[in-house]
């Protein structure tokens, strides 16, 4: 236990000092990197990006920062000799290691709580920020749309004639609200408008459609019909394009309306399941430096183990985006293109471990 304590202590001592030293790193490199934009922006706003930017760096250099303090404490545990102590002492390999796999693993599920409650938001506002970046992307932000259709989850066929999804209002709307597939109520208004949790309608007529045929119709001020229907304003323009701004939940839902749109998939369903494997990255980056580093060998050298660590890591980062690339192509189905490189991984990562428990 003392032992186990002992390997903890010295494991996240190196941890935090090598993931402060990669983040500091990082965000120096970012600055100078972007340092035109910020010339035209106060002080203020940079601060404020690099606060929101902080989550993403952590999230991005763990795994690193896993592999190399494995390497770092464990091996040099291992050259001098305690590690081989505790064997001589009865203790098999894969006890005096568990503690390291096990606080792995609580760093993995640390980062995937990460990514669905604090990346999106932070992530959002980062963007934001750096709007002349953003208008480089190739998936600019809507903000706004003109004479287009959008069909609901709650068989609700909606038409504008224009919207605008900041101020979350349009003009020369049309709904149809529809129950087993026929039409039970229409209505038409000059403007629309998003209130506290609902629709409100103004400058329009409503139209109510009955079982034998009949038709009621009337003209109204304003109207609120937010209990007849479910749809909300991000649905039907959402600033949020990219995945790295929403959290599963939010995927999910642009995955349904995308659908109902006619629209391709492929992409959000592949980023939904990377939302899952994303973070094992840190476990799998963990384990190879785990075996590399904690058997002692003679004539070997921490600089030998960075190396062939760093060289694992970097081919398991290219083979994940491969990986995501063919699922967001069509090539592989979605599950598959999120998790292939975790499984290839994965699966060596293991074989490593375990092959040098046997040596």
């Amino acid at each position: 236990m003392k032992f186990s304590l002992y390997l903890l202590v010295n494991f996240f001592k190196a941890f935090t000092l090598i993931s402060v030293g990669s983040v500091v790193f990082f965000i120096i490199i970012d600055f100078v990197g972007n340092i035109k934009m910020w010339l035209l922006k106060g002080m203020d706003q940079v601060a404020e990006y690099y606060l929101n930017y902080l989550p993403y760096i952590i999230y991005l250099v763990s795994p690193v920062a896993l592999m190399l303090t494995a390497i770092a404490s464990v091996g040099a545990m291992a050259r001098h000799l305690e590690i081989s102590a505790m064997q001589g002492a009865g203790k098999s390999p894969s006890k005096i290691l568990l503690p390291i796999i096990i606080a792995g693993a609580v760093i993995t599920v640390l980062l995937f709580g990460i990514s669905e409650r604090i990346l999106p938001n932070a992530n959002y506002r980062r963007l934001e920020i750096a709007e002349t970046r953003i208008e480089q992307r190739k998936n600019p932000r809507i903000k706004e749309k003109h004479q287009f259709v959008f069909i609901g989850s709650d068989h609700s066929d909606w038409y504008f004639r224009y919207y605008n999804g900041i101020e979350k209002k349009g003009q020369q709307m049309s709904l149809v609200l529809q129950s087993n597939g026929k039409p039970i109520a229409r209505y038409d208004a000059k403007n629309i408008e998003w209130g506290d949790s609902s629709w409100v309608l103004s400058d329009g007529w409503a139209r109510y459609f009955t079982q034998d045929g009949n038709l009621s119709a009337y003209k109204f001020r304003t109207m609120d019909i937010g209990k007849q229907t479910s749809v909300l304003p991000e649905d039907i323009i959402n600033e949020r394009q990219s995945h790295e701004e929403m959290n599963t939940k939010q995927i999910s839902r642009r995955i349904e309306i995308l659908r109902r749109s006619g629209e391709d998939t492929q992409k959000m369903e592949t980023q939904w399941h990377f939302k899952y494997s994303g973070p094992v990255t840190a476990l799998v980056t963990l384990v190879i430096a785990l075996s590399l580093s904690h058997k002692y060998k003679r004539g070997g050298s921490l600089s030998h183990q960075f190396g062939i660590g760093i060289i694992l890591t970097f081919s398991y980062y290219i083979v994940v985006r491969v990986g995501l690339q063919m699922g967001e192509n069509g090539i592989l189905e979605p599950w598959l293109g999120a998790w292939i490189g975790h499984i290839i991984y994965g699966t060596v990562a293991l074989a490593m471990l375990f092959r040098s428990f046997r040596l």
